[in-house]
């Protein structure tokens, strides 16, 4: 065959254009993917310069009390807790009350005038001398030595500087201003806004003081708790509930995602119902993330609210004992009742030993926590068994609110009418009903950090199962015959070869899905975490907040320092995730086996 005969072999042109063809769809391919790359990275760079932007900048300080008055001189970084406590009983008298209610109190806002101080601080070993006593009832220096032991410095300091200092900042500028406008923006605050807040907070005195670099991310903002004023705000709070909810997701979904994907992979046999499942579990992976808030407020929230409070283990919950109800009865009488080696004794003109006894097992009777305890319905019933034990006639009344001594609950009062022979006065009864009452309105409450850990596990569970699935369907059969060749069970096989093969996988994968439920809000709203929280949750049972919430807290307020650390604290959450994701990289790579 000659050269020109070569040239023109047939269909040769028409391999040359389909050649051509497929050449210029791979280019338009590859400058698709550079084109889909490079807008990727400007979104990317975008977002960051601009939550840079909002978290760095100048600010406008105001201090209404010069912090030198207060110190002789010392910055408030190098005072002790207990120097900080003693500033602030000095300074706000009576509203340190409010201040350990917001800071360091384990109980409810509503219960906060009515329990002892031991409750209060939720430690049986808090200083005897006032332990069963009322806050109200012991000094302001007793209260500053409440505060120094259960509040951190960093706490301490916040509150001095809110509600002592009062400092405020009156003006911030994000970080582009600060480079190229510093001058203007100088004018700006030590002119018209710094005449503005004058005339509004009546502070002819005022001087400002103006950081150029200010970060809104520092150490104090991660190790500050919420406050109302944004520039002592800090996410410390947050951070904690959202590692605690790391944690609970975690541990509940990664041993049942896995145990369900080895189940459908290895013992289910494969047809409809199998399919089926399957199936389902993929549809599951598009639910929107509200459903499964809806789900989970419905579920461990109210349904399964005696384990998410606590309750069925006492947590918080403490069982009354002789003693614990002498304390709290013994203000009924004067204080002289007591309990001395299980020994119950009077010393009261009201009632005699064997009365007082019998009081004490109402008390332990009526107070002991129930899973069927929702609130205070059997008023009767505890006011006829209080009354028997006093041997006493005593009539209930429902009643207006404008009653003297009612007591209220769930909307209703009520008046305990005692005939003249009565061997106690009206007011003891009163006393003595109204403790009653508070042991038995113990009500469960299942808005906690394990309900909304166990929610988020509803949301991830489909994906961890799928990508388990995934990766033991990756490992070689081979493995699988070899190991029953050699005579291992089933459970043997996929124990010591499959697992072991497939957990890089089945770990990436959960360590990827947990990245997304940290970045989760409309579930965590729906089964009521906290949008402002100053104390950190102590147990999986305790209220909690989280980072996506309290940016969404913060974004919602009018003042323009929310949003810079609205910024600050998402620059934390994009930390929190990416060092999620590096740690899923970093297990692939570094257990991953190729066959």
């Amino acid at each position: 065959m000659d050269s020109r005969s070569k040239r023109y072999m047939p269909g040769e042109k028409e391999f040359f254009r389909r050649l051509e063809l497929r050449h210029r769809r791979g280019r338009f391919g590859r400058w698709f993917n550079y084109i889909s790359i490079a807008v990727a990275a400007l979104a990317l760079i975008a977002l960051i310069a601009n939550v840079a932007n909002q978290a760095f900048g100048t600010i406008g300080v105001v201090n209404t009390i010069d912090p030198a008055t207060l110190t002789d001189g010392r910055p408030l970084d190098a005072l002790s807790e207990d120097e900080l406590a003693a500033i602030l009983a000095d300074q706000v008298g009576g509203r340190l009350r409010v201040l350990i209610r917001d800071s360091i109190s384990q109980v409810d806002a509503s219960r906060f005038t009515k329990v002892s101080v031991g409750e209060i601080v939720a430690d049986p070993h808090v200083d005897p001398a006032i332990a069963g006593e009322l806050l109200r009832d012991i000094s302001l220096r007793q209260q500053a030595a409440l505060l120094a032991d259960y509040a951190d410095r960093a706490t301490l300091r916040k509150l001095v500087l809110e509600n002592v200092v009062e400092q405020q900042v009156i003006a911030s500028f994000p970080l582009v201003d600060a480079l190229f406008s510093f001058d203007a923006v100088t004018a700006d605050i030590k002119g018209p806004i710094l005449d503005a807040y004058k005339e509004r907070e009546d502070h002819g005195d005022a001087q400002v003081e103006i950081i150029r670099f200010h970060s809104w991310l520092d150490g104090d903002f991660l190790r500050t708790p919420m406050s109302s004023t944004p520039g002592l705000a800090g996410v410390r709070t947050a951070l904690i509930g959202s590692l605690g909810l790391m944690a609970v997701v975690v541990l509940v979904a990664l041993p049942v995602g896995a145990g369900a994907a080895i189940y459908l992979e290895e013992y289910a046999q494969q047809g409809f119902v199998s399919r089926l499942i399957e199936t389902n579990i993929r549809n599951l992976a598009g639910v929107p993330s509200i459903i499964y808030g809806m789900l989970g407020l419905a579920i461990f929230v109210r349904a399964l609210a005696p384990f998410t409070s606590g309750m069925i283990f006492h947590y918080n919950v403490e069982t009354p004992t002789a003693a614990s109800v002498i304390a709290r009865i013994a203000p009924a009488f004067d204080d002289r009742v007591a309990v001395d080696d299980n020994v119950i004794s009077s010393q009261s003109a009201l009632v005699d030993a064997p009365t007082v006894e019998r009081v004490v097992k109402t008390f332990l009777h009526f107070g002991t926590p129930s899973l069927t305890m929702h609130g205070n319905t059997r008023i009767r019933e505890l006011s006829n068994s209080l009354a028997a034990a006093l041997d006493i006639d005593v009539e209930t009344m429902e009643t207006r609110a404008n009653e003297e001594h009612d007591i209220e609950r769930r909307g209703k009062y009520f008046r305990f009418d005692l005939p003249a022979s009565a061997a106690i006065n009206g007011e003891t009864y009163r006393q003595l009903m109204a403790s009653l009452v508070r042991i038995n309105s113990f009500s469960p409450n299942g808005r906690t950090l394990v309900s909304a850990g166990l929610t988020l596990v509803l949301l991830i569970l489909p994906i961890i199962v799928i990508n388990a699935q995934e990766a033991i369907r990756a490992v070689p059969f081979a493995i699988r015959e070899a190991s029953f060749g050699l005579g291992a069970t089933r459970w043997q096989t996929i124990w010591r070869q499959v697992l072991p093969a497939a957990l890089p996988g089945i770990m990436t994968g959960t360590i990827l899905s947990v990245s997304r439920a940290v970045g989760e809000t409309a579930p965590l709203i729906v089964v009521g975490a906290a949008t402002f929280l100053v104390t950190d949750p102590s147990s999986p049972f305790a209220q909690f907040t989280a980072l996506p919430i309290q940016i969404y807290q913060w974004t919602a307020r009018p003042q323009g320092q929310f949003a810079d650390i609205a910024a600050a604290a998402i620059i934390v959450l994009l930390a929190l995730m990416l060092t999620l994701n590096a740690a899923a990289i970093i297990l692939r790579n570094r257990y991953s086996k190729r066959f």
